[in-house]
This record gives structure tokens, C-alpha cells and sequence, in this order.
């Protein structure tokens, strides 16, 4: 791909434990073009964070083991030392925590803390740096922002840290942009400013964008492609249009089945996915869903199913040996 802003291939990330190893990533391989809008999601534990967190080089304890290859902005980020991998941060790639409060230093101000941001363009004053921290601030919606860059993080709520944290990620204007579930702690009313903010840059700026998150109506209207993840594997991605209007693999048709609904009585009707995902410590030989599904065979327990294009549609792939959409290429 000569457009390819991020290439992740056969990626694995496994944490050992005094129970055993855990395989948190399970050779994913994706790809994300420049300006494009990428949606992970699946229930926690699936891998979703580790994957994010892992292309950005932040997956580093001593004990993981990480091998494949992720390839961000022409950098062979598995392959950079720590002072490398810091130059990274900021100007080719910023991360949106799903935490606000551990990702920001609790002495402090916010203010200084976007500007330092801010100046990682080595051209930028510190007057100037100061000035656009208040104009980021007022940029995702804080108000009073000329007084708060004076505050610190324990001083604001939940809400505000996640913006502050959003605003020193789009500080230095990054050409990928890593959030995980940053809309968790905004209401409705700043959420959708948030998202909207996201696909103006992507839209404006060509920054890429992946998305964590658990909120399948946040990714059906704010991204381009998704990923579905289960047990640190892709059960299925393509076009978040195809792959949320026609599902292959049942472990998605389970979610879009969970999300609430209304009938003609106006009563909420989701429908639970039964069971347990599987323990990463010894997971099921074949399918990861079949202990859950209710279309399993003795192939679903025996045999691990590949991704297989969908008919009509070589970039949406699904991993099911019962696919919901019998339309496949066997």
C-alpha cells in the first residue's frame, strides 16, 4: 500500500504469568491508509488496548513478548530504541488514553502540559505554545479555558481530564491519532463534539484515526472501516458499512443482537450473548466463540477458521465456519 499511513502483520503480544502465558494479541495483521478511520471493538479483554497500545511501541514491559511487525509513517516501531520511539510521540502518532487521569501529571497545570505538547514543533515560542494550549482547550469545549490551563488534573472532572487529554493529542497535529474509548466520561452533548472534531481532522488534515471502543453506534457513524476483535484475534473487519449490514462471523451478529432496541411496545429489547469469553490461558483449540455459539459443529470445535473474503467484497473478511451470511467464498 503506497498510501499505508500504519501496517501491522502477524502481530503477537503475550503477557507470562505464574498460571502461564497469555496470548493477549494473536497474530492480527490490519492496515490503515492516511486519513482514514479505523474502529476496533469487542468486549473487554479481547485484545483491543494491548493491539492500540502495541502500535504505538508502548507495549514494552520486560516481560511481554511482542513479535511480527508494525510499520508507522515509514518506522519500524518494534524496532526502535526508547529515544526513537519518544520522537515518534507527539509529532507522527498521539494516543487518547482511556484513563485521563493517569495519562496526565498530577502537579502540573494542564496548560503547560499542552504546551509542552505544543513545542515539540521546535519553532514554536513558549508564548505562543501557551496561547494555543487556551485555544486547544477552547477547541474541545472547556470553558473558562484561560483560567483552566492554570488548573491541574485533580482539579477538573472526569469529563474536562478527557478533553485536556484530546487536546494535548492534537497539540503537534499527528499524523495518527490512537483514543481509547475517549468518549467514556463526556455527556452526550460534548461526546458529539468530540467525535466531530476527530473526523474534521481526519477529513481536514488527513490524520488517521483508530478508535477503541465498546460503543458499536460511536464507531458505525464515525469510521470508515472496523475491526472486530474476540480473544485477541480479528473475528471480522471490513467497511464498517458491510460489516455492520451484512456480518459473516456470529460473534458479530451477537454483538449487533446485544445492542438495545425498541419494538413497536417501545420495551428495550438487547439480547445478552450467553456465556463467558474464553480464558487466555488455555483457549478453546478452534473457534474462540464456539462455547458460545449457537451454530457450533464439531469443525467449530476442532478446527480454527480462517479470514475468508465475503462475496462481492474482497476487503470485508470474516473468521466462521457457520457464517450469518451464507453469500462467501468457500
Amino acid at each position: 500500500m503506497t498510501d499505508s499511513l500504519l501496517s501491522i502483520r502477524d502481530l503477537v503480544v503475550e503477557f507470562p504469568t505464574p498460571a502461564g502465558t497469555v496470548r493477549a494479541v494473536d497474530h492480527v495483521s490490519l492496515d490503515l491508509r492516511q486519513g482514514e478511520r479505523l474502529g476496533i471493538v469487542g468486549e473487554s479483554g479481547s485484545g483491543k488496548s494491548v493491539l492500540a497500545r502495541t502500535a504505538m511501541g508502548l507495549t514494552r514491559t520486560r516481560a511481554a513478548r511482542v513479535s511480527g511487525e508494525v510499520v508507522l509513517a515509514g518506522h519500524r516501531v518494534l524496532d526502535l530504541g526508547e529515544r526513537r520511539r519518544r520522537a515518534l510521540w507527539g509529532r507522527e502518532v498521539a494516543m487518547v488514553f482511556q484513563d485521563p487521569l493517569s495519562a496526565l501529571h498530577p502537579i502540573t497545570p494542564v496548560g503547560e502540559q499542552i504546551a509542552e505538547a505544543v513545542r515539540r514543533d521546535p519553532t514554536v515560542s513558549r508564548k505562543r505554545a501557551a496561547a494555543r494550549a487556551v485555544e486547544l482547550l477552547e477547541t474541545v469545549g472547556i470553558p473558562l479555558a484561560a483560567r483552566r490551563v492554570h488548573a491541574r488534573a485533580h482539579e477538573l472532572s472526569g469529563g474536562m481530564r478527557q478533553r485536556v487529554a484530546i487536546a494535548m493529542a492534537i497539540a503537534s497535529r499527528p499524523k495518527l491519532i490512537i483514543a481509547d474509548e475517549p468518549t467514556t466520561a463526556l455527556d452526550v452533548t460534548v461526546q458529539a463534539r468530540i467525535l466531530d472534531l476527530f473526523d474534521e481532522l481526519c477529513r481536514e488534515f488527513g490524520i488517521g484515526l483508530i478508535m477503541v471502543s465498546h460503543d458499536l453506534g460511536v464507531v458505525g457513524q464515525h469510521t470508515d472501516q472496523v475491526a472486530v476483535m474476540y480473544a485477541g484475534r480479528i473475528a471480522e473487519r471490513g467497511p464498517v458499512a458491510d460489516v455492520f449490514t451484512r456480518p459473516g462471523m456470529r460473534y458479530t451478529s451477537a454483538l449487533m443482537a446485544a445492542i438495545p432496541r425498541r419494538d413497536t411496545t417501545g420495551q428495550s429489547l438487547p439480547r445478552p450473548i450467553p456465556g463467558l469469553p474464553p480464558n487466555l490461558l488455555d483457549p478453546p483449540p478452534g473457534c474462540r466463540f464456539e462455547p458460545r455459539c449457537g451454530y457450533a459443529s464439531a469443525r467449530c470445535r476442532e478446527e480454527q477458521p480462517p479470514l475468508l473474503p465475503m462475496t462481492g467484497a474482497a476487503t470485508h473478511e470474516y473468521a466462521c465456519w457457520h457464517p450469518g451470511i451464507r453469500e462467501v467464498v468457500a
